[in-house]
This record gives C-alpha cells, sequence and structure tokens, in this order.
C-alpha cells in the first residue's frame, strides 16, 4: 500500500498537469484576436499603428472633435479605447435621437390635436353651407317660378349658390390635405422610432463587445 500511493499520486498529479496545461492552451487561443477585431466595421473610423519594436500601440479616430492620437501599452488597450469611444459616440447620438423623436411626438400629438378641432370645424361648416345651399337652391326655384321676369335677381342667386358650392369643395380639399398631412406625420414617427430601435440594438451590440474586451484588459 505505501508503494502503490506514490504512483498513484504521481498519475494523479500528472493527469491533474495535462488538463491544467490543455485548460491554458485553449483559453489563449480561444481569445479574441486584437488585429483582427481592428478591422472590425464598429471601429472602421479608427486608425491602429503600432510602434517598429511592437512595445506599444496607438489608436486615433479619423472623424470626429477628437481626433487626438492616443498610445496604449498594448493591442487589447487600443482596440478598447477605440470601442469606448464609438459607445460613446453612439450614446450620444441614440440620445440625441431619443430627444428629437420625443420632440417630434410631442409635435404629431398636438398636430393631430388641432387637426381634429379643424376636422370637426370643417365638418360642421361643410354641412351647415351643404344645408345652406340646398335651402337656397329650393328657394331659387320657388322664387324662380314665381319671378320669372325678375331674372337678373335670379341669376344673382345662382351665382351665390354657385359661390357656396364652391366653398363646400374648398373645404373638402382643405379637409383631405389636413388628412394627408396627418398621415405623413404618422409615417414619421413610425421611421424615427425604427432607426431608434436600430441604434439602441447597434449601442447593446457595442456594449456586450465593450464588455468582453474590459475583461481582457482587466486580465
Amino acid at each position: 500500500m505505501r508503494i502503490a500511493f506514490p504512483k498513484i499520486a504521481t498519475i494523479l498529479l500528472a493527469v491533474t498537469s495535462v488538463a491544467f496545461m490543455g485548460m491554458s492552451v485553449a483559453a489563449y487561443f480561444g481569445r479574441p484576436n486584437p488585429i483582427a477585431e481592428m478591422g472590425a466595421e464598429e471601429v472602421a473610423d479608427y486608425t491602429f499603428e503600432s510602434t517598429p519594436d511592437g512595445t506599444s500601440w496607438s489608436v486615433t479616430a479619423n472623424i470626429g472633435a477628437d481626433q487626438n492620437t492616443k498610445q496604449h501599452a498594448t493591442a487589447y488597450g487600443a482596440l478598447l479605447d477605440a470601442f469606448e469611444s464609438k459607445s460613446g459616440q453612439m450614446k450620444s447620438e441614440t440620445d440625441t435621437m431619443t430627444e428629437r423623436t420625443t420632440v417630434i411626438r410631442d409635435a404629431i400629438i398636438a398636430i393631430r390635436d388641432q387637426q381634429k378641432l379643424d376636422i370637426d370645424a370643417l365638418d360642421r361648416k361643410i354641412v351647415a353651407l351643404t344645408q345652406l345651399a340646398e335651402a337656397e337652391h329650393s328657394g331659387q326655384m320657388q322664387k324662380s317660378q314665381e319671378l320669372q321676369g325678375l331674372s337678373v335677381e335670379t341669376k344673382d342667386l345662382r351665382d351665390e349658390t354657385t359661390r357656396r358650392r364652391q366653398d363646400v369643395i374648398r373645404l373638402q380639399n382643405e379637409l383631405e390635405e389636413l388628412k394627408t398631412d396627418r398621415f405623413r406625420l404618422v409615417d414619421l414617427r413610425r421611421i424615427l422610432t425604427d432607426r431608434l430601435l436600430r441604434f439602441q440594438l447597434e449601442n447593446e451590440a457595442l456594449e456586450i463587445r465593450y464588455q468582453q474586451l474590459q475583461k481582457l484588459t482587466d486580465k
């Protein structure tokens, strides 16, 4: 038993060592390649450069207000800096889009409420003018039969009826224009909402990538 125990311990130690070595190799080769990540679409607006001796890396934004070159000891640090900058930019754009969407949504609500009042008023005006035109037309016909000799007065009444009918047509056209404007504003709100959702999804993807690189940098 005393002779077998050292042999068993030796075998267990060898197996454990091989297992740890396998885990180390898997962790080393399984980590993201920073050089490959520098070609990702999310950081296409950044330029990465290494020193001739490969001891440090720099990152420079190609667009935006801050285009100062930043130095980092590792490629991971430079890549993380670019992702942090891109994430901040996307967050700023998302916040701006959110504010703009809120303003437009409030404007749409206000315009829609005002349009409802205008449409109701126009509907009432159209009904009143229609009733008035019909009443005047009926009166004209009666007067025309009674006063055939007064052709001039009859013509004036007919002209007035025509003007009333033209007013009805004009108001109906204005009503259709208001409805068209309302549909256009609703469609604009839908487009802006879709764009905001796309920015939010892109921001979430950048946040996940940022957390992964943060963990590697912390190591």
